[in-house]
């Protein structure tokens, strides 16, 4: 008995000496690997925000090819790095090396490797991207969905890559066709951006007057704001929306504008003081009249002002999607409007009052659209894995004047055109819109800066576009402004 046990001690013993020292020759000797599904290294190669299409499901976003390089910590690939890669970059890329785990550099050229592996990628935006700004804020929708190529490495027991293994490759939605499709047309983006090259701040913004679609969408500079959609003081383009609730109300006076009018204690003036003399409605539109306008407004009231401001959106915002809503900017309340000197403020479009491009060609497209209101829509759907598009439902149209008042201002409209400030946006004598030159109470070196716009349609005899052009820091909605809307029209079909 007392010898069985020995033999079965000294067995145990010698099978649990083999174990250690398998186990030791395993972990030190490098030489015997791991299943990938036991134990793998990932490397993610890219991520991508799904893509942006415009409205003919073009691709806007993730649409030019890239290239990655997977280098792994191994003689062989750092004998080819030379060919990828400058002495800085090298030198950066072996010290990362020395982590013991391969590393991935995006490369701007290809190059025949046989143990750097390289990877074709796709460029999230490039140098012609266009509608950049929109792009950005309709991505961040998206963020959920970000897909990704990702390549696996088996390791040993330890952490280490295995020899000979270059790596399995998994695409987890990176190739797939799911995105968003915007209203975006191309063609007009493309018009629109080229016209509004010379602009060194502002906006553009192209709305289809029958469907309230965002045709295009223009931010300069390319920066973090996006200016179509960001709050501007509104100026004179106002006097569209005072002219529509004083026809809505029967009200079309004469008045004799002498250069300035007193409110109070305080007296405004027309631009240089200028005496326009005996003034309708229309005459005052196209020479722009700030005493007519706010004579105007102190006769409709507070009330009639405040009701046809609210009607149009003023001091609202606009839902351009779940979870993503643009303000419309700044409008006084009721209380505010008591006073007669923010009343006459806001009949020449100053004080308080601040709205978007985006906002105010909503403005003109109503105007156009016969009294009709569309609220703007960026989304015209959204595609699946496949790229099949599901169109998202039209915005109801809603009667926020009437056809008679709204056929009377595109008449004034017209007027500005082919009598007043705005003749630099005339083309094809189809051109329809105001200027504004508008004060922002911000100074620079004691230079008030000037925000400048001119709102317009086209074309006059059959409304088809709503095209609102602003500039931030501008001379006058006639200099700055109508030149590029002009631009715009002329290569519209």
């Amino acid at each position: 008995m007392k010898k069985r046990l020995i033999t079965f001690v000294v067995t145990v013993c010698f099978a649990f000496t083999a174990i250690i020292g398998r186990l030791g020759y395993i972990i030190f000797s490098g030489k015997f690997a791991v299943s990938s599904t036991y134990n793998s290294y990932t490397l993610t190669i890219d991520k991508l925000y799904p893509t942006v299409y415009d409205r003919n499901f073009k691709k806007l976003t993730n649409k030019s090819e890239g290239l990655a390089a997977v280098i792994r910590p191994t003689e062989k690939c750092l004998s080819e790095l030379e060919l990828l890669f400058d002495k800085t970059q090298r030198s950066e890329i072996i010290d990362e090396l020395r982590q013991g785990y391969p590393v991935i550099k995006r490369i701007e050229n290809y190059s025949s490797c046989k143990y750097i592996k390289i990877f074709n990628t796709k460029n999230r935006h490039d140098d012609n991207t266009l509608a950049i700004h929109l792009i950005t804020d309709c991505e961040k929708l998206y963020s959920d969905h970000i897909g990704s190529k990702t390549v696996n490495f088996a390791i040993d027991a330890i952490g280490r890559l295995l020899d000979g293994d270059e790596g399995t490759v998994l695409d987890n939605n990176y190739s797939s066709k799911f995105g968003a499709v915007l209203t975006i047309d191309t063609k007009i983006q493309e018009t629109v951006e080229a016209a509004a090259e010379k602009m060194n701040k502002g906006a553009v913004v192209v709305l289809d007057i029958q469907t309230g679609d965002v045709l295009a969408s223009c931010s300069k500079p390319n920066d973090y704001l996006n200016r179509a959609f960001n709050p501007y003081t509104v100026g004179s383009v106002f006097k569209l929306v005072i002219s529509a609730c004083a026809l809505e109300n029967k009200l079309n006076p004469i008045y004799n504008c002498e250069g300035e009018i007193t409110v109070g204690d305080t007296v405004f003036s027309c631009q240089h003081k200028r005496e326009h003399g005996l003034q309708t409605i229309k005459e005052a539109l196209a020479n722009s009249c700030n005493c007519y306008f706010i004579n105007l407004a102190l006769a409709l009231g507070y009330e009639k002002v405040y009701k046809t401001a609210e009607s149009f959106g003023f001091g609202e915002s606009t839902g351009l999607a779940d979870a993503w809503n643009v303000t419309n900017g700044n409008f006084p309340d009721e209380s505010e409007l008591r006073s007669k000197g923010q009343l006459a403020l806001i009949g020449f479009g100053q004080g308080k009052l601040t709205t978007t491009p985006l906002h105010f060609a909503s403005v003109v497209a109503t105007i156009a659209n016969g009294g009709k209101y569309i609220s703007p829509n960026v989304l015209f759907g959204e595609a699946n894995g496949y790229g099949e598009v599901t169109r998202f439902p039209a915005h109801a149209a809603k009667r926020i004047i009437s056809e008679k008042t709204a056929e009377t201002l595109q008449e004034y409209m017209r007027y500005v055109v082919t009598n007043g400030t705005g003749s630099a946006a005339e083309y094809d004598n189809n051109s329809a819109g105001k200027t504004s030159t508008a004060q922002s109470g911000i100074f620079v070196d004691g230079k008030e800066i000037l925000n400048t716009w001119f709102a317009g349609f086209y074309p006059y005899n059959e409304p088809r576009y709503a095209i609102v052009v602003m500039t931030e820091d501008g001379v006058s909605g006639s200099s700055d402004c109508c030149p590029i809307f002009r631009t715009i029209v002329e290569n519209l079909d």
